[in-house]
């Protein structure tokens, strides 16, 4: 049995099934969703699969794209190239099927097949909200993530405009990738990165820890280059958009009254003390210190330094980006404790996005006067 017709079978895809349209669908998430994506090595397609297939090889880019592109004409799909192109002007081979109506992006990845024909449904990812919106030089993929909408590139679907310089790397550079149906999980220079549709969560994570590279990412860990994020603490950014404007949220900021509104319910900000580039506080519940914090406001926001019993982050910094409709909040928040060498479980991860995103809904709701 050749590797490509093996790839099939360990895919789900047994010889004798009929080539219908949801059995391509069905094919394609689970090569996104098995084969790792990392850097592949030299070879023929076939050489390539059979390198996932004996010790878990990956594949990225241009690569990952002709691997299945091969499975899926084995398999006897009809699918053509079409051609991509980033804000940039970087080209890349994306494919389609369905007379150019649906869209399989391999090298991205994306988890699941794109319908180029509007009314298209937003598709929920691990990265975040996936659009297409109709253009006259091609159907555009737009991402909505972390507070802000982009587009990711324009799809030509002429096959006759893909070009022989499309890029031959992975559009996504980095050593270890995996995503996930709700986060995608990155590992580049000794950080590991965890972020989804409203945050980035970075920690340093030591290369030469095979086994717990290995838990997140699955086999082979790629070999310890000996590259550490030195001197790097584990930070927690979480981003909103909001339809409040800059200047309204930054007068709000420098004023302790108004800026205590966003405080949890029950809580109240005591012993306030004015400084010469801010304000101090003591946050309490009751007769109960929760927390001492230290705010100095900048031109595009402020730093919160905290102590306490309940201050979860040493340090707090708030920015505020202009957006053509009202304001982008960005809070990048530095851990107190320690992170456990394999980084913070799931649940303690979600507890502490939770906590990040209820005080930038608290400013968004006070700055809009709610």
């Amino acid at each position: 049995m050749s590797a490509v017709r093996e790839a099939l079978e360990t895919l789900g895809h047994p010889g004798g099934t009929l080539p219908e349209p949801r059995r391509l669908a069905e094919l394609f998430v689970r090569f996104q969703a098995q084969v790792p994506l990392r850097r592949a090595g030299c070879g023929t397609a076939e050489e390539r699969l059979a390198g996932w297939l004996e010790a878990g090889a990956g594949l990225c880019g241009e690569a990952r794209t002709d691997a299945f592109t091969t499975l899926a004409a084995e398999a006897g799909f009809a699918l053509e190239a079409g051609h991509a192109r980033g804000t940039a002007g970087d080209p890349r081979t994306v494919l389609v099927a369905d007379g150019g109506r649906l869209l399989f992006d391999v090298s991205f990845p994306l988890p699941l097949p794109v319908s180029l024909d509007p009314p298209a449904a937003e598709l929920a990812t691990g990265y975040g909200t996936l659009r297409v919106r109709p253009a006259a030089a091609g159907e555009e993929v737009l991402l909505e993530t972390r507070g802000e909408e982009r587009l990711l590139y324009r799809v030509d679907r002429d096959p006759a405009s893909v070009s022989d310089s499309a890029a031959k790397g992975s559009s996504e550079e980095t050593e270890l990738f995996r995503l996930l149906d709700d986060r995608l999980l990155r590992f580049r220079g000794g950080v590991l990165e965890v972020s989804d549709a409203w945050s980035r969560l970075r920690v340093p994570f030591p290369a030469r820890d095979a086994d717990g590279l290995e838990a997140l990412f699955g086999p082979p860990a790629p070999p310890d280059d000996g590259r550490e994020a030195a001197g790097q603490p584990p930070t927690l950014a979480v981003y909103l958009a909001s339809g409040a404007r800059p200047e309204a949220l930054r007068a709000l900021l420098a004023d302790p009254e108004s800026f205590a509104g966003t405080l949890p319910e029950g809580w109240a900000a005591t012993e306030v003390e004015a400084r010469a580039d801010g304000f101090a506080w003591r946050v309490r519940e009751g007769d109960d210190l929760l927390r001492t914090e230290r705010i100095r406001v900048v031109p595009d926001g402020l730093v919160l330094e905290a102590e306490g019993p309940l201050a979860l982050f040493r340090s707090r910094t708030l920015r505020l980006e202009p957006r053509p409709e009202g304001t982008r909040l960005r809070l990048l928040a530095t851990l107190r404790d320690p992170v456990p060498p394999r980084g913070l479980p799931e649940g303690t991860r979600r507890r502490l996005v939770f906590e990040l995103a209820n005080e930038l809904l608290a400013l968004d709701r006070v700055a809009a006067g709610g």
